[in-house]
């Protein structure tokens, strides 16, 4: 393999157990949307599925639905922002749970007699009943379909005080579904963790967290990224002094230099803005990229280490981590995981010793 993605089940299972300690009583909604934030969602699924605090999968799209029922996955499936329109024989077919943000698709859950989630808006201003629509919800609301009951903090790490407003407004409303029928309650997510919302609420919905990244700069929970991406060096040379490198000739050479192509570029993952801004590792030592990151290629400096064609280069481990390259890039850790291209193969690893489970 020129490419592929190692995956720590160990470290995943680790960040899962420190993230359910912090939640408490809760049980756990594991969002595996995205192809588990790009570490296979099937496998992944599969591995938290034996715990038995995961009482559910969150996924975006009727699709991805299918795609764990179709890998075996039992637990309920939460589709969280696919219009029922879309997707209503899917539903019926593989027994996903819909989450229900208008009328229309209210309507069509009541009359077709599906279950599902009711999710209001508390302040994130994308989906969900607006507080001036809730009184009418009880007048429409078939309860015996009633599953659950969501919302979405708009800002958890950047503004605690907001996202407790968002909550102060949320448990009223549960309560008062409380009165009718007693369902779950979601609403925080990885960065509202550690802020232990337990009033009313009986599910945390965990993500980042869960795959060992950090929601924002200031999350204090100890996880550990679950994923190590990787790839080869395809060619070693010595370009001149003054020769340019990669497109643009944003890098030339100062002196003779000792270069080496990775195959690994931005279709792969290795996000552009990186370029001549970011390292590698080879045997240990970080490397710095030179010049422009390529689609399939990019071209790291080895001045400072013996190295051969085929050797192993590191993208990025838990010292270059996801969180550093996101800081760097200008970014957010959630896009560098999710633009992992499905050309990297993932290799789904028990433990630190490297005994491979599965390739995916």
């Amino acid at each position: 393999m020129l490419r592929w993605a190692e995956v720590y089940l160990n470290r995943l299972k680790n960040n899962y157990f420190v993230l359910k300690k912090i939640a408490g009583n809760k049980k756990v909604i594991a969002v595996v949307k995205a192809n588990a934030y790009g570490h296979g969602s099937v496998p992944v699924s599969r591995f938290l599925e034996k715990f038995t605090d995961v009482s559910m999968f969150a996924v975006a799209t009727f699709d991805e639905g299918r795609e764990l029922r179709e890998g075996g996955i039992k637990n309920p499936i939460l589709v969280m922002s696919n219009p029922l329109l879309e997707g209503f024989d899917c539903v019926k077919e593989y027994n996903l749970t819909p989450v229900v943000f208008d009328f229309k698709s209210l309507n069509i859950a009541i009359k077709n007699r599906i279950p599902f989630h009711l999710k209001v808006d508390t302040g994130m201003g994308r989906l969900g009943f607006l507080p001036d629509e809730w009184h009418s919800l009880f007048d429409k609301v078939d309860f015996s379909l009633l599953s659950g009951v969501m919302s979405h903090f708009a800002d958890s790490g950047g503004d605690p005080e907001f996202t407790r407003c968002q909550y102060r407004l949320f448990v009223p409303f549960a309560r008062r579904i409380l009165t009718v029928k007693k369902v779950p309650f979601h609403i925080d997510s990885s960065g509202a963790v550690p802020m232990v919302l337990d009033e009313i609420l009986t599910h945390s919905r965990v993500g980042i967290a869960l795959y060992g990244c950090k929601p924002f700069s200031g999350f204090s929970v100890p996880v550990e990224q679950v994923m190590e991406v990787k790839s080869k060096l395809i060619s070693v040379k010595t370009l001149p002094a003054g020769w340019s490198v990669s497109y643009g000739r944003t890098y030339k050479t100062m002196k003779d230099e000792v270069v080496g192509v990775v195959a690994f570029g931005y279709a792969d993952g290795f996000m552009r803005s990186l370029s001549n801004k970011w390292m590698v590792k080879i045997k240990g030592n970080f490397i710095p990229v030179r010049g422009r990151i390529c689609m399939d290629m990019t071209v790291v400096s080895l001045d400072k280490v013996e190295a051969f064609v085929g050797d192993e280069v590191v993208i990025s481990d838990r010292e270059l981590t996801f969180d550093r390259m996101a800081e760097r890039g200008g970014t957010i850790p959630y896009e560098i995981m999710c633009d992992i291209s499905p050309r990297v193969k993932r290799v789904f690893i028990e433990g630190e010793d490297g005994k491979i489970l599965s390739r995916f």
